[in-house]
């Protein structure tokens, strides 16, 4: 069992923050297929967040069937967590996430997201903050250091500032997605700290989950990018514990794409839906062998519309790839 707080997530099972893609749209196709535990909305940045509207913003409006949710924001000083925080509790998050992991370039320039991890004391003041602005479930998102004392060191100086829960994305900051994950660190983390540990990396399907909560002694298990590609993983995953899942309404993969498709178009204006659509496009297209020539089609379309056609086609034409199955 999964517990944050006084929140018990069930199944452990949490859709990762990504830029870009834990949109509104997607976490409701997440909920029509079923299996996450907790939803994540995408990376904010805690200068940008409290000048966010109610009924106006787009970045942390909620859909009803994303619940529970957790606000995942980066900040890079104290004092920008505060007015973040009173603003976010607008949208009642049931849980909030400091982001202390992010490798990003543009993010780290700032001093934040992994920045954070490269001074305890800086990482303490960051931890001590947002866990005196949050009242309900707290978690921080971190990397493992290759290094094992700094990695142990922050690992007592983020859980003694009120955490709790930790997830642990199992590479080092700067190493890139290529570099298999070293899901030893979420076990060593899992081992000193008596809080819950959510496992992250290299998760692909649902013998990786049940491999990573066997083996790391994790509580929960996040899942990013594989859950862009294959969107029904949470699905599939749910099953190992046992959890109710709606009707598959979905026949084939494509009836998905062509689901997020209509969603988005509900959330965006255009062409900021076509745009989050090739951003999806990238990943979903990894499903079919010859996915480089469906990811070009979606690509060059000029219009929701036309993507929508281009992909029906391609996948007609691969009818047998495209089956998704219970």
């Amino acid at each position: 069992m999964l517990t944050i707080g006084s929140l018990k997530i069930s199944p452990p099972l949490v859709a990762a923050p990504m830029a870009g893609l834990s949109h509104r749209a997607f976490r409701r196709l997440l909920a029509e297929l079923g299996g996450v535990g907790l939803y994540n909305t995408e990376m904010l940045s805690a200068r940008a967040l409290r000048h966010e509207a109610p009924g106006k913003s787009l970045h942390v409006s909620r859909s009803g069937g994303d619940r529970p949710l957790c606000l995942q924001i980066f900040a890079s000083r104290p004092e920008e967590i505060g007015p973040a925080v009173k603003q976010g509790n607008v949208w009642a998050p049931e849980v909030w996430d400091l982001n202390f992991g992010c490798p990003a370039p543009e993010i780290v320039k700032q001093g934040a997201g992994s920045a954070l991890m490269a001074d305890a004391a800086t990482a303490r003041g960051m931890a001590r903050e947002m866990r005196r602005c949050v009242r309900g479930p707290l978690i921080f998102k971190i990397r493992a250091f290759r290094e094992r004392d700094r990695y142990l060191e922050l690992l007592d100086v983020l859980s003694g500032e009120g955490a709790d829960a930790l997830v642990i994305h199992a590479r080092a900051p700067g190493e890139k997605y290529g570099r298999p994950a070293r899901w030893e660190k979420i076990a060593a983390a899992a081992r000193r700290l008596s809080l819950p540990i959510i496992g992250n990396g290299d998760v692909r399907d649902t013998a990786d989950v049940s491999r990573m909560l066997e083996t790391t002694g994790c509580r929960g298990v996040m899942i990013g990018r594989a859950a862009v590609e294959r969107p029904w993983i949470f699905r599939e995953a749910a099953t190992l514990f046992g959890a109710s899942l709606p009707p598959l309404v979905f026949r084939r993969k494509s009836d998905v794409f062509l689901r997020l498709a209509r969603l988005l178009s509900e959330e965006l204006p255009p062409p900021r839906d076509l745009y989050r659509l090739r951003e999806f496009g990238v990943y979903f297209a990894r499903n079919f062998k010859f996915g480089h020539q469906l990811w070009k089609r979606i690509h060059n379309a000029q219009s929701m519309a036309e993507a929508a056609e281009k992909t029906e086609e391609f996948c007609c034409r691969h009818c047998e790839e495209d089956m998704l199955h219970e």
